[in-house]
């Protein structure tokens, strides 16, 4: 029996042969089963904090060990066990009591931790069947006014493949939902990087209106992508950009690292650094029937100088912003001048003044 004396300091004393009827009570098939729920017994017969678990459970550990030694060696007979272990059954285990014990009320199931919940339900579904569980719940919802829950309840239980299209059914529709259109920008990014024709974007667009905005919109962002016309010359034999206008990248970089932006202050927004790279290169091309104004020029060979972004980052404490993925990708090269001419040692070191002077020119 209980040591009711005890209740007030917070132990409860119980007696080996109270705790061995109370297992023996129960239909369970072997002493494995049996000593499993008189443990969930214990725990679940007050709320307990961790460090009250933790002990019952300790003690608890103790008591079985000893009790499946002693009924090992009865050879699993009832009569031989009690008759051997007589004075053993008549000794006590302390285990903790929250009886008399000042605190705080114990929470609403619906307001417990899932740990909580877990404990508190862990009798119930450990001595209870799934069928019973599940026809008890339904029933339950059906009297609380929530029919289409138990209505799914019943349905999601009487099937296990039902169960599965259920749940197939409600991921579909999750995905469904996210699923929200891309930007202009985000969609044009992708085209452009996939190689996509007009007709391909459309085809796409046709199956997916939900996530890709129409080609009219990318057509609109692309021309945001270009420098203003007034930026840039174009002759018969030469092309080329100004090196102030050139920092539109920057301005693509910031729009693109929107939300990046955000997390740096402004002292650092004050303080970027872009770094990049530049060189030149000649190649010869096949020639076309294209007619100068000046019978000396040709398009046999293409001369062109550019730059390449590497890295933007914060002067004040280098910190990485954009980080080039493909730095010897043609994917990010900027153009900065081209022209028909062939390339020689006098070409090559006119081009090289010339990127030197024009990035000298360059206004932060």
């Amino acid at each position: 029996m209980d040591n009711d004396d005890a209740g007030s300091s917070g132990v409860k004393v119980m007696i080996r042969r109270e705790l061995f009827n109370i297992m023996q009570q129960q239909n369970l098939p072997n002493i494995h089963d049996k000593l499993n729920y008189l443990e969930n017994y214990l725990l679940h017969s007050d709320t307990f904090d961790d460090d009250e678990i933790k002990k019952i459970k300790h003690n608890f550990s103790h008591f079985k060990s000893q009790l499946k030694i002693r009924w090992v060696a009865a050879h699993n007979i009832l009569d031989i066990f009690l008759k051997k272990n007589k004075d053993w059954l008549e000794g006590t285990v302390e285990f903790p009591n929250k009886r008399n014990r000042p605190g705080r009320p114990d929470k609403a199931f619906t307001e417990s931790s899932d740990r909580s919940k877990r404990r508190k339900t862990e009798t119930l579904r450990t001595l209870t069947n799934l069928e019973l569980l599940a026809h008890a719940a339904q029933l339950k919802l059906e009297t609380s006014g929530k029919r289409d829950a138990a209505h799914v309840l019943k349905e999601l239980t009487y099937s296990p493949k039902r169960a599965t299209k259920y749940k197939r059914t409600y991921l579909r529709t999750q995905r469904m939902e996210k699923k929200t259109q891309m930007s202009p920008l985000q969609a044009l990014s992708l085209f452009v990087e996939a190689n996509f024709s007009r007709n391909q974007c459309e085809i796409i667009r046709r199956n997916q209106k939900n996530v890709y905005p129409c080609y009219g919109l990318l057509q609109l962002a692309k021309r945001d992508c270009y420098p203003d016309k007034e930026c840039y010359k174009i002759s018969e034999t030469c092309a080329e950009i100004n090196s102030q206008d050139l920092l539109l990248t920057v301005a693509r970089l910031l729009m693109y690292l929107d939300e990046g932006m955000e997390k740096i202050s402004e002292e650092e927004r004050c303080d970027l650094i872009l770094i990049c790279k530049w060189g030149c290169d000649g190649s010869q091309q096949a020639q076309y029937k294209q007619k100068f104004e000046n019978d000396s020029s040709s398009d046999a060979h293409v001369f062109q100088s550019s730059f390449v972004p590497i890295q933007l980052i914060c002067g004040v404490n280098q910190k990485i912003i954009w980080q080039n993925p493909l730095p010897s990708s043609p994917r990010y090269c900027r153009p900065m001048r081209i022209r028909f001419v062939k390339e020689s040692t006098e070409i090559i070191n006119d081009e090289i003044n010339y990127i030197k002077n024009a990035l000298k020119s360059v206004n932060p």
